[in-house]
C-alpha cells in the first residue's frame, strides 16, 4: 500500500508524519506533497484573499507562516490529490481540518473537515466544548459552526502552533477555557502536538482530544490491517446459539 499526504503547506511535513507513522504499522510506503510546494513566495501570498472569508494557516519549511484562503486553495488541493494518485497513492490524507469534500479521487480520501466535526459533536454533546483554533481570525467563523451547525455549547480561543511564542499562546487559551468553564477541550489543528496538548492540560486538566491523534487511528483503520497482529481468541463461557 501506498500511503500519501497532502498538507495545505509545504512538503515534507517533518512536523507531522513522523508522529503518524509511529502509530501505524511498519513497512508502509508513503508520498507527500504540498500546495507550497508548487508555488513562489508571490503565489503564496496571493492565496489570501486578505478578507474575513475562511482561511487557513500553514508554514513552509523555513518556518515562514501564510494565511491561505480556503476558496483560494481549494483548485490547488485538487492539483496535489491528483498529483499523488497519479503517483500511485492508495489512500491519500488531507493534512489539514477545513472540510475538503469537493476535492475528488479515484482512491479513498481522508477528509478531516468531515471527520472531526462529527467526531466532536458525539462526544461534545451536552458539554461546554473548549475549542483551540490555530488562528484568531477563524474564532468568528467557528463559534458559528458549532453553535448553529452541530448544536454545541462552544467557548473558542486560538494559539497557533506555528509560533515562536506556542507555549505562552497555548497556556493563555487554555486559561481562557477555564474561565469559560470548558468540560472538553478540542484542539483542532494537526499542527498541534502532544507537547502542546500537555501544555494545555497543565492549566486547565479537562480531556482533551488532539487532531493529529484522531488522525492517527483513523488512518491505522485503513492501512494495510494484515501487518497488524490479530485480536486473541476470547472464550465466553454459558453462551448457546
Amino acid at each position: 500500500m501506498k500511503l500519501a499526504f497532502a498538507t495545505i503547506g509545504e512538503a515534507p511535513r517533518d512536523d507531522l508524519v513522523p508522529y503518524l507513522l509511529s502509530q501505524l504499522p511498519p513497512g508502509i510506503e508513503i508520498e507527500e506533497d504540498g500546495v507550497l510546494n508548487h508555488l513562489d513566495d508571490a503565489g503564496r501570498r496571493g492565496l489570501d484573499a486578505g478578507d474575513d472569508s475562511l482561511h487557513m494557516v500553514t508554514r513552509d519549511r523555513g518556518g515562514e507562516a501564510y494565511r491561505l484562503s480556503y476558496e483560494r486553495t481549494l483548485p490547488q488541493m485538487q492539483r496535489v490529490v491528483d498529483g499523488l494518485v497519479e503517483r500511485g497513492a492508495d489512500l491519500v490524507v488531507i493534512l489539514c481540518g477545513a472540510d475538503w469534500s469537493p476535492v475528488t479521487a479515484r482512491v479513498p480520501i481522508v477528509n478531516p473537515g468531515r471527520l472531526f466535526p462529527n467526531l466532536i459533536q458525539a462526544l461534545g454533546s451536552g458539554l461546554k466544548l473548549g475549542v483551540i483554533k490555530p488562528d484568531e481570525a477563524q474564532i468568528p467563523y467557528t463559534v458559528r459552526q458549532y453553535r448553529d451547525e452541530l448544536g454545541l455549547d462552544p467557548v473558542v480561543t486560538a494559539a497557533s502552533p506555528y509560533a515562536e511564542d506556542r507555549s505562552d499562546r497555548l497556556r493563555r487559551a487554555a486559561g481562557e477555557l477555564r474561565d469559560g468553564g470548558a468540560e472538553l477541550i478540542w484542539m483542532t489543528c494537526v499542527g498541534m502536538s502532544e507537547d502542546d496538548r500537555a501544555t494545555v492540560r497543565a492549566v486547565h486538566s479537562r480531556p482533551t482530544i488532539l487532531a493529529r491523534s484522531i488522525l492517527a487511528r483513523v488512518i491505522a483503520e485503513l492501512v494495510d490491517v494484515t501487518a497488524l497482529q490479530p485480536e486473541p481468541a476470547v472464550a465466553v463461557k454459558g453462551v448457546s446459539a
